[in-house]
């Protein structure tokens, strides 16, 4: 399996794995799906109350599920309602709604959801965007001490007893339609084509009013449901081209497509020659693969020859040689390292900040060769005087004693020279690498 097989597929496992991509349509026989968004035991409770193709999304900070959920139009779109019933931000993970969800709350709505919102939910993630989308405006908000009839809730001429210390909001409507009341007039429950779509306001605690009080309100909330679902103009619908879009958005930024995405753009700097030898030679690992058709390539079996006639040659020099700019020959020099047919050494510590190309196996050789024409007298001596001493060398070369010293050390590194220590010096023998350069 070459690299753009392996790249194509794990694009396609990201696309069929991401959450909200696969399964973003109803099953055929669900007819009518509910979302409720839960912060405590009475959500839950509530839900639980609700009937069948009920699911929760649990957002208490005790044990949350994923809360990104209220920010994904192609999971929201899956359910015909959504119910926001009491999302207290004290208890609920993440606190009160974000711009970010209601936006998507809203474009839910528009495209055909019924979406549902209690009094904690209202006020505590109050917004201008979530007035819009309500079509209300709040103006008070009360909080009896006692009880009465004062704000017990009619629905089609039925009353449905309310604790009024379970507090109220005083809201005006600006475009939603008042489907029920308080006994003193004030809008109990409202409801706001937006769009496609339905958003609901209930300006009391819709989960004490049932959990903690008269179960009767159940009957008055799968009412409203009904209505509000009759209301709409169409099931939640996300336009193809916009369902592309967001899925190709999630695959864009997810983790594993942004590393291979850097992973390409790093391999594209190394390829033109852009990043240093060694991250060159890292970054080249991947392209192995390709080594059939890149070893065809005129400039690398130039690289190669030149190599073996030379047999060490740094990179500027072999630059000269192919003519070819160095940046051009480092990504062929990276792959034939990788193939095992070049060596590339660092020679700074052998007095020059480059690297030294040589043939693999044969890097005493290459080196020699390299030594023999950066420091002719040095390595002539040491080849037609075995066993001469550094302080010699130093003396006949003109450099300083510490310098050959470690101009020897490495050389011996690579297998060109043998030094042996005696009292007060050292002696250097060649080796063959270096010897049959001076053989008549």
């Amino acid at each position: 399996m070459n690299l753009r097989t392996s790249i194509v597929l794990i694009i396609i496992l990201l696309i069929f794995s991401s959450p909200g991509i696969v399964g973003s349509s109803p099953p055929q026989n669900q007819s009518h799906r509910v979302l409720f968004v839960c912060s405590d035991l009475e959500d839950v409770t509530l839900a639980n109350s609700f009937g069948d193709n009920v699911d929760i999304l649990y957002l208490g900070k005790d044990l949350p599920d994923d809360r990104s959920a209220l920010s994904d139009i192609l999971y929201l779109s899956k359910y015909d309602e959504i119910w926001i019933p009491d999302l207290n931000a004290q208890w609920t993970e993440g606190g009160r709604l974000s711009e970010r969800e209601i936006e998507t709350l809203a474009e839910y709505a528009q495209s055909g959801g019924v979406l549902v919102i209690g009094l904690n939910t209202y006020v505590q993630s109050w917004s201008r965007k979530l007035d819009d989308l309500l079509g209300v405006r709040v103006l008070r908000l009360e909080n009896p001490a006692k009880d009465g009839e004062e704000w017990d809730i009619v629905f089609k001429g039925r009353v449905y007893p309310y604790n009024d210390t379970y507090h109220e909001a005083v809201i005006r409507p600006e475009g939603a339609k008042v489907i029920a009341r308080y006994r003193n007039g004030n809008s109990a429950i409202t409801l706001h084509r937006y769009g496609a779509g339905v958003a609901v306001l209930m300006t009391f605690n819709p989960v004490k009013a049932y959990v903690e009080g008269d179960h009767s309100f159940m009957g008055l909330y799968l009412e409203v449901s009904r209505e509000a679902l009759n209301e709409r103009k169409n099931p939640p619908t996300i336009s193809s081209t916009k369902k592309a879009l967001i899925i190709l958005k999630r695959v864009l930024l997810h983790p594993i497509t942004l590393g291979l995405l850097v992973l390409i753009l790093l391999e594209i700097l190394a390829y033109f020659g852009l990043m240093p030898m060694g991250l060159t030679v890292f970054f080249a690992a991947p392209l192995i693969p390709f080594w059939g058709i890149v070893r065809r390539r005129k400039r690398c079996t130039g690289v190669l020859e030149t190599v073996s006639i030379m047999r060490g040659v740094t990179l500027p020099e072999l630059s000269e040689e192919v003519g070819e700019k160095v940046r051009r020959l480092k990504f062929c020099i990276a792959l034939l390292k990788l193939k095992g047919k070049i060596s590339i050494l660092d020679i700074s510590r052998l007095g020059e900040k480059d690297y030294l190309i040589t043939l693999h196996s044969l890097e005493a050789e290459g080196v020699a060769a390299w030594a023999v024409e950066k420091y002719p007298r040095l390595m002539e001596r040491i080849a037609r005087h075995p066993g001469v001493t550094v302080l010699d060398l130093a003396r006949s070369s003109n450099m300083p004693p510490y310098e050959v010293l470690q101009l020897i050390r490495e050389m011996s590194r690579y297998g060109v020279v043998e030094i042996r220590k005696m009292p007060f010096d050292y002696e250097v023998y060649p080796t063959r690498s270096l010897s049959r350069w001076f053989e008549v």
